[in-house]
């Protein structure tokens, strides 16, 4: 890597006043840092040995006052190796149909080799959705609601955008794991090294991040998109309304159902690395006890097993009987917790449980 390699993947942020602040990490780091010109940048890539070292695509600072004042004027598309069971030649088919969307609009994006699949940068002309009146999260309440189950919570218009464009531009192709956001899009430089790839016992030169095709310097006008972008926008919040009645009706008929709360039914399934008191105080005891009346050797056989599951994960630092014999002595008449009180007030345990219950919302949601 050398300052070249900085040079290009910079041309693609648009103009000079944009580029700092803003946050890069690499391996050495092990997190986003801010950065304050391309000096700092190199200098950062080297004493991590050039190797897992990324830029984050927008500025440090996208909003003002809770205003998002940033377009989304860069799409980052990863087409990932393992979504294709490995097969380089179906990987390939998805890159080429991806290019043929991309060049239709006018674009001739850069494309890189990560070692496990492939980048695409695209940039663009853009202007901040959210600020356009038929792009408001007004117009789509349920999408963006400030609720356990809405689906695009903490995102803004222009951020779903991004998530829009790589799914639109792939045929759904892309990797479902990368979530594009402004503070988390983060992209690689060429000639540096990916991590996984040496885990994997991959050579320092196998491992090296290749540039297969350079970005032509054009930016196509987001308005080739916004048409396409509406309709599917409009559809998410269809079907979300759909979802948000399929679990209000899951919570209506688990009140006849042998008093069972559904995500707690799903809490005892999952093993936790940490909140393992916490989960038997404010949910798991209460629950037994007062809302499904099992008697006291069911409920410690229940525990018992989940806390087991929990000791696979990590090592109990408590003695289980004799904590929940604890827990059973002093929880009285309480009800378990309720999932929006979890939020408010646990929010790590919340973010730790909510991908996996958040289907199964039960009585107390």
């Amino acid at each position: 890597m050398n300052s070249e390699d900085i040079d290009f993947i910079m041309s693609h942020f648009g103009h000079q006043l944009q580029d700092f602040p803003r946050k890069m990490m690499t391996d050495k780091i092990g997190a986003q840092v801010p950065v304050f010109s391309k000096e700092e940048i190199f200098i950062k890539c080297q004493e991590s040995d050039f190797i897992d070292c990324r830029i984050n695509a927008y500025p440090e600072y996208t909003e003002y006052q809770g205003i998002v004042r940033h377009p989304p004027n860069f799409i980052f598309i990863d087409l990932d190796l393992s979504k294709f069971k490995n097969s380089k030649k179906k990987l390939d088919n998805a890159l080429e149909n991806t290019l043929n969307n991309i060049h239709y609009l006018g674009a001739k994006p850069t494309v890189m080799w990560s070692g496990n699949g492939y980048h695409i940068y695209l940039p663009i002309e853009a202007m901040v959705l959210d600020l356009i009146d038929k792009f408001s999260k007004d117009k789509f309440p349920s999408l963006f609601s400030d609720n356990y189950y809405s689906k695009y919570h903490g995102y803004s218009v222009s951020e779903l955008f991004l998530k829009f464009a790589k799914d639109h531009l792939t045929n759904g192709n892309a990797d479902p794991q990368h979530h594009p956001k402004y503070k988390t899009c983060l992209i690689r430089f060429p000639n540096t090294y990916n991590s996984k790839n040496i885990g994997n016992g991959l050579t320092l030169e196998e491992s090296k991040v290749r540039l297969i095709q350079k970005w032509d310097g054009g930016r196509i006008p987001i308005q080739l998109l916004l048409k396409d972008f509406r309709r599917w926008i409009a559809q998410e919040e269809l079907d979300q309304k759909r979802r948000i009645r399929r679990i209000k009706s899951k919570i209506l008929n688990s009140k006849s159902k042998n008093s069972e709360i559904l995500w707690i039914e799903k809490l005892l399934q999952i093993p936790l690395e940490d909140h393992r008191k916490y989960c038997l105080f404010h949910i798991l005891v209460p629950y037994l006890v007062n809302v499904k009346k099992l008697p006291p050797e069911e409920i410690s056989q229940v525990i018992v097993d989940w806390l087991s599951k929990c000791n696979n994960v990590k090592h109990l630092d408590f003695d289980p009987v004799s904590e929940i014999k604890n827990k059973m002595k002093y929880v009285k008449s309480y009800k378990p917790m309720s999932l929006p009180k979890l939020r408010r007030e646990n929010k790590c345990l919340f973010q730790v449980l909510f991908p996996t219950i958040g289907n199964f919302c039960g009585t107390g949601c």
